[in-house]
């Protein structure tokens, strides 16, 4: 184990999950957080995390009294944060409903927001910021208003903090995946299938067609530009946001 430690927020599944695996198999120390305690009592039964004592939190980022009582514990010094957790909702803007404008803004946005401001002044000189956001971060889909605007939103404070750290030596990228072989992604895809009345196989076929690789980026494909962002060899590179392949003919 060295002596690097990263934070690394929605570690229990997906891209998160991969991340963490990745990083622990190039020996940092890790600190995994999750939305509540089901999700991180099986996250600390994962052989991974047991063994290489990995640290894991219930943390729901929504809720900013929790936040305040995680950092209010920290006491380490730390060489990175990956900001991963985050949720997706939908709704139209002339729809009714339960609005989730606050839950996916306080969760995506706010809390990110929050944890790298009271977590700053443990964070290592040099150090690196990695934010998992999104092309909705750049495009615009009907009834994902809360969810692009807490993406485009954390691609705005990513250059900002890029801009206001940088000579500090601490680095701060953002990683725009766009459809991704995950838990979530075949929701999202399975639901706007039934949606158009297709099968998951035909609209699948049908995404894949304007990507430049014709298929779904897997999670070790981000995970190892995290892990890129995250090392010593990119001390040069700060204020970018890394897409991975396009989605805008599909939007």
């Amino acid at each position: 184990m060295n002596n690097k430690h990263i934070l690394i927020t929605g570690a229990s599944r997906g891209i998160g999950l991969e991340i963490a695996k990745m990083l622990a198999e190039k020996n940092y120390s890790l600190v995994l957080t999750t939305s509540n305690e089901i999700s991180a009592s099986k996250l600390s039964e994962m052989s991974f995390v047991k063994n290489n004592n990995v640290k894991v939190y219930a943390l729901d980022q929504e809720n900013k009294l929790e936040i305040a009582s995680f950092i209010k514990k920290w006491d380490q010094e730390l060489w990175g944060i990956v900001h991963n957790a985050g949720i997706c909702k939908t709704l139209g803007i002339k729809d009714e409903g339960d609005d989730p404008l606050d839950e996916v803004l306080n969760t995506n946005l706010i809390g990110p927001y929050l944890l790298t401001k009271k977590l700053l002044p443990f964070l290592s000189r040099p150090g690196r910021i990695v934010n998992i956001t999104s092309q909705l971060g750049h495009e615009g889909r009907a009834e994902y208003s809360a969810y692009c605007a807490s993406k485009f939103g954390l691609i705005g404070m990513t250059k900002c903090w890029a801009k206001e750290l940088g000579e500090e030596g601490i680095t701060v990228n953002a990683v725009s995946p766009g459809w991704v072989d995950t838990e979530m992604g075949k929701l999202d895809m399975n639901r706007m299938a039934e949606e158009a009345g297709k099968t998951s196989e035909q609209y699948y076929k049908e995404i894949c067609k304007p990507l430049e690789l014709k298929r779904f980026n897997s999670t070790t494909e981000v995970a190892n530009l995290v892990s890129f962002l995250l090392s010593e060899e990119a001390s040069g590179i700060t204020g970018r946001d890394w897409l991975m392949q396009t989605i805008w003919n599909e939007l």
